[in-house]
């Protein structure tokens, strides 16, 4: 165990046993940890009455926090049956996800037209029970959505947009979303098996809570499963666990509480990043999409049998196989919590967890050519790569040739076909230690004033080591899971020289040379004191936050430079293939800190004890970490150049004003927040796969954003019937072009309404969007799309329900996350590729409380 480790146990061991608090901590809690989760539960029909406890001072309800916030329970988020987090995330206003990816993550997350101009959550933190899932959620091939889950363990969902981000939270100042879990508050559990139905995939869930005596309680749970997913990919795909568990003990006096707890995630999950389809295009507008071919966008997927593991040339120069596993995470954690309280006035929260991760991310990117149009063309310029290790010549293209299944040694021609990178990422290693406290002083007078102050220190240290192995690999386009390799022969009808094997083309050669041997060792520290001072009188309200992040660098990368070749042999013979290799010799170091200030103002006035309005504005860094390495932004000694330290950090500001109502109109209880929001970034930032375009573009991202809008949110319970939903407006520009920023919808709406007879319950939710533009010149947009899922539920004995649930009911294609055009076919006619959402999928369950 590492020195570190040690230090951290120690942290956790010192807090339980002499109730010591190391600093740190990026947000507060309520005196009992979980009087958030019973509020959710005894609030239902009264959501403004819930604790917000994420991003926030953490004694306040949302009617009187002047923020916009949104909670999801675990029944609304169950009934929308999402398959992936990403599409958890789409249930909340104001955030904007590809939605697609697949359940291993690798989403693009943005929020209230703030687009992801690179990849991952540049601006949106995931937190479990407050604390982050990883400190950057934009690590390549490490995005924060790897590494959570959606699970019964979760109580509720949490999303705080703009605001206090800025201040309660480092690298995360758009959004924080909270996963906040359950905590033995409630007695029982549940035990639910699913199903899919017209597809392959088996789920068991479950969790278990309750008191072992009067002051101490627990919760355990977690999850199991095994398929080959929505894409009917033709192996198990689909096959991992989480296991989840908490024991809290309360202190004498209800002066607090003790709580460890304990988290182990082994999940392997495909990702869908590219499912090509045929756009009909009128006019700038793609109206209509439709097979390409034989391949079906919502069935498709790159992963098949002749893929299921592939060779990859490793950093020690040996060939090694690798299975095809998608995104297969692999964290165990443990961590504690502890408040107390020393009176009325003063109290004290900590925070600790030691999170070890590792795992890998491999996949096929798919990426559309004409078969006929590559005929005669020379390697790399048919597909489209900026550069080639020129070890082994000019290579001409004559005819490609199935490598394996029933037409192996046939000649291919078929009109289209795949070349595109195959991936192997090892994360060695992306573990983290946090630490969060905060001390909490109260004041108040006779006359009703009171005064809030709070101060804590935030620490995170997150490793971020990799391995990537990145070939160039070609195969048929033609089944949506049976799409052989193809070689590539010098002449035609199978002729002349082997110019690839088993579909290789090149190891480690793809994105243009720039990445496919990378390897690094990354240390990020952040330190992050910061204040919160909150003032109360009368129905007025109002605080200012402050925070101070420090955040060094420090680490090593290595050089892919050393370019050789491969002689390769397969069952149609031997080819020698361009290598490039990862070098022992050091690219960069990393040994820099850059200082930063956010800070928040808010106000709130209590119209009655029903309304409430507010307004703040606030400013929040976010640090540009690995993305900024092999862009050549750092001097010899470690420290930043003049580029490096002009694109290290980005701040966005950030302004609204709202308005919360609840109240009751006849029988009906309802609840309404309406939010008016200005949002603007000057963003700088380094994009690696632009070297990959032909012609190479510049990675160097340099935009400015600005974004206005409103969002609306709504529920409304009448007896057994209950209406959810949002409607937001959004008006994103991107000042430098004078453009609409790509794939950022104006408009966008959730409708759910369902009804509960007791013995039964349906529901449907109709989730929407305006049209989006492909790219940021705005050349191209996408029509809007609407989705509609459901779900049934009857209840034949007490403690059993039955449930049916579809998603996509319609079967529709769509890209809500937006889509490229790969190749125009006619002025009318287009190949687009990007994640498509899902087809129609069916899933049964059975689900027993006790």
């Amino acid at each position: 165990m590492t020195k570190t480790a040690l230090q951290t146990c120690g942290s956790i061991v010192a807090m339980a046993a002499a109730c010591l608090a190391v600093p740190a901590m990026a947000q507060d809690k309520p005196a009992d940890a979980t009087a958030a989760d019973s509020a959710a539960t005894t609030a239902s029909e009264n959501p403004l009455d819930q604790i917000v406890v994420t991003a926030a001072p953490g004694d306040r309800t949302k009617l009187r926090s002047s923020i916009s916030v949104t909670g999801l329970s675990q029944d609304t988020i169950q009934n929308f049956t999402p398959h992936s987090e990403a599409e958890v995330l789409r249930l909340i206003p104001g955030i904007q996800t590809s939605g697609t990816a697949g359940p291993g993550g690798n989403a693009n997350i943005g929020v209230r037209g703030i687009p992801v101009s690179t990849g991952g959550s540049e601006y949106v933190q995931l937190q479990e029970d407050g604390l982050p899932t990883v400190l950057f959620g934009d690590i390549q091939f490490g995005n924060n959505d790897y590494w959570i889950r959606f699970d019964n363990n979760v109580e509720r969902v949490e999303a705080v947009r703009g605001g206090s981000a800025s201040t309660f939270a480092s690298q995360g100042p758009g959004a924080v979303i909270n996963y906040i879990s359950k905590t033995g508050t409630t007695e029982g559990g549940e035990v639910a098996l699913s199903s899919g139905i017209n597809y392959r995939e088996q789920r068991l869930d479950f969790d278990y809570g309750g008191h072992l005596s009067d002051t101490i309680r627990f919760h355990v749970g977690g999850f199991v499963k095994d398929g080959s997913g929505p894409d009917h990919i033709p192996f198990n795909a689909e096959r991992g666990y989480q296991i989840k568990a908490n024991v809290t003990k309360e202190l004498p006096d209800n002066r607090g509480y003790l709580r460890l707890n304990f988290k182990r995630l082994d999940d392997r999950e495909p990702t869908n990043t590219s499912q090509p389809s045929l756009g009909t295009q009128n006019g700038n507008t793609i109206t209509g999409f439709s097979n390409l071919g034989n391949l079906d966008p919502r069935k498709y997927s790159s992963a098949n049998i002749y893929n299921q593991n592939f060779q990859i040339l490793n950093a020690n120069g040996g060939f090694e196989t690798v299975p095809n596993e998608g995104i297969h995470p692999k964290a165990t954690a443990v961590g504690g919590e502890f408040h107390y309280e020393f009176g009325d006035h003063f109290s004290v929260t900590d925070s600790a967890r030691y999170t070890t991760q590792e795992g890998a991310f491999a996949n096929h990117f798919t990426s559309e050519g004409i078969t006929a149009s590559a005929i005669g063309q020379t390697i790399p310029n048919a597909f489209g790569t900026a550069s080639d290790p020129a070890a082994v010549g000019v290579r001409t293209i004559g005819s490609f040739v199935y490598a394996a299944g029933p037409n192996q040694g046939k000649v291919y021609t078929s009109p289209y076909f795949s070349n595109s990178a195959l991936v192997y990422v090892r994360m060695r290693d992306t573990g983290s230690v946090v630490n969060n406290f905060v001390a909490d002083a109260k004041f108040g007078d006779a006359s009703g004033v009171k005064v809030d102050l709070k101060a804590g220190v935030f620490y995170m240290r997150q490793n971020i080591s990799m391995d990537w192995r990145i070939n160039n690999y070609t195969q048929a386009l033609e089944a949506n899971s049976q799409n052989a390799p193809l070689d590539i022969f010098s002449g035609p009808n199978g002729t002349g020289t082997q110019l690839a094997a088993n579909g290789l083309t090149g190891y480690n050669n793809q994105w243009g040379g720039c990445c496919g041997g990378r390897q690094y060792d990354l240390t990020y520290t952040d330190t992050a004191p910061f204040a919160n001072l909150d003032a109360q009188f009368g129905g007025f309200d109002f605080d200012a936050s402050i925070r101070y992040d420090s955040v060094k660098a420090a680490g090593v990368t290595y050089a892919p430079t050393a370019a050789g070749t491969a002689t390769v042999t397969d069952a149609l013979g031997t080819a020698t293939i361009p290598t490039l290799q990862t070098s022992t010799t050091v690219n960069e170091r990393l040994n820099y800190t850059k200082h930063y200030v956010s800070w928040s103002l808010g106000a709130l006035y209590a119209v009655d004890n029903d309304t409430s309005v507010f307004v703040r504005a606030s400013k929040g860094g976010r640090f540009n970490a690995d993305r900024l390495t092999y862009s050549g932004n750092f001097n010899a000694d470690g420290s930043l150049n003049q580029h490096g330290d002009a694109v290290s950090l980005n701040f966005l500001t950030q302004q609204e004003v709202g308005l919360k109502r609840r109240g009751r109109l006849g029988g009906a209880s309802y609840n309404v927040e309406l939010t008016y929001f200005r949002s603007q970034l000057m963003e700088n930032n380094y994009d690696f796969t632009l070297l990959s375009r032909n012609p190479p573009q510049n990675p160097n991202i340099s935009n400015r954003y600005h974004s206005s809008g409103v969002e609306f949110t709504y529920n409304v319970n009448y007896g057994g019937f209950h209406l959810n939903g949002f409607a937001t407006y959004t008006n994103p520009k991107l000042l430098n072009l004078g453009t609409t920023p790509q794939s950022t919808p104006k408009f966008a709406y959730l409708v759910s309404p369902s009804y509960d007879a007791g013995f039964a319950a349906i529901g449907v939710s109709v989730n929407g969007q305006s049209s989006i533009w492909t790219d940021n010149a705005n050349t191209v947009k996408l029509g809007s799309s609407v989705f509609v899922n459901g779900f049934v539920s009857v209840r034949p004995y007490p403690g059993v329900e039955l449930g049916l649930n579809v998603n996509n009911l319609f079967n529709r294609i769509g890209y809500p996350g937006g889509a490229n055009v790969q190749q125009r076919l006619s002025p009318t006619s287009v190949i687009l590729d990007s994640s498509a959402v899902y087809g129609r999928t069916l899933q049964g369950s059975v689900r027993y409380r006790f």
